[in-house]
């Protein structure tokens, strides 16, 4: 991979999510991706054979994106690694970027027939990870041990879309009033042990981050 065709990709990546943004899908060609980026439109399909991939990347893109910035906060606040306090800062993490809020709020003028691909198309090891995840929560007591990890992430993954699907005026109020939530919910009424925490935090961060990294091993197939 020359150093030029990947950042020939991501000036493609930007233009995609720039006219996205503020035209939404469903009026954006691959011309008007081309022509913004500045790039012919042979030269955009050396790197995705079709429109829909073209726009998948971006949404992928943003998603390591945001996931990479959570390792990154955890590694500089391990407090962070606490079940509550990463769900605030994930969820910040999400409706501060319109690409990645505008599936939860059903904004057809954005991503229009994408948001049903974005699903179809997620890598099961996220969902995998965020099991990992929770399991060395457990390990460490840092969550409740009464309900089954499977059973407590689809509670959460409840609540957390719950949150994601209600429009927020402040979305740190609401992200306040999530982590609240969460805490009472799935974590043990105790303040752990700060010891407890710091010894989970690199596990969380590893976890995270090869996360980001199964997203960034996909799209440098374009690349």
């Amino acid at each position: 991979m020359t150093e030029d065709r990947q950042e020939r990709a991501e000036r493609i990546l930007d233009a995609a999510a720039d006219l996205l943004l503020r035209h939404g899908y469903r009026r954006v060609t691959v011309e008007d991706v081309a022509e913004h980026a500045d790039v012919g439109k042979g030269t955009l399909y050396l790197h995705w054979k079709t429109r829909e991939q073209l726009f998948l990347a971006v949404m992928l893109r943003e998603a390591a994106r945001s996931i990479e910035n959570l390792a990154q906060a955890i590694e500089d606040d391990p407090d962070l690694t606490l079940l509550h306090r990463m769900t605030r800062t994930q969820f910040l993490n999400v409706v501060r970027r319109p690409l990645l809020h505008a599936p939860y709020l059903a904004d057809s003028g954005v991503l229009g027939k994408l948001a049903a691909k974005l699903h179809e198309n997620q890598d099961p090891r996220h969902h995998e990870a965020f099991l990992d995840y929770l399991k060395l929560q457990a390990e460490h007591g840092l969550i409740r041990i009464d309900i089954e990890v499977e059973d407590l992430a689809k509670a959460y993954l409840a609540v957390l879309h719950g949150f994601l699907l209600a429009p927020a005026a402040d979305p740190e109020a609401a992200a306040d009033l999530l982590a609240d939530t969460v805490a009472h919910a799935f974590q043990p009424t105790a303040t752990p042990p700060a010891a407890k925490v710091r010894a989970a935090a690199p596990g969380a961060i590893a976890l995270f981050r090869a996360t980001a990294e199964i997203d960034r091993a996909n799209l440098r197939r374009a690349y």
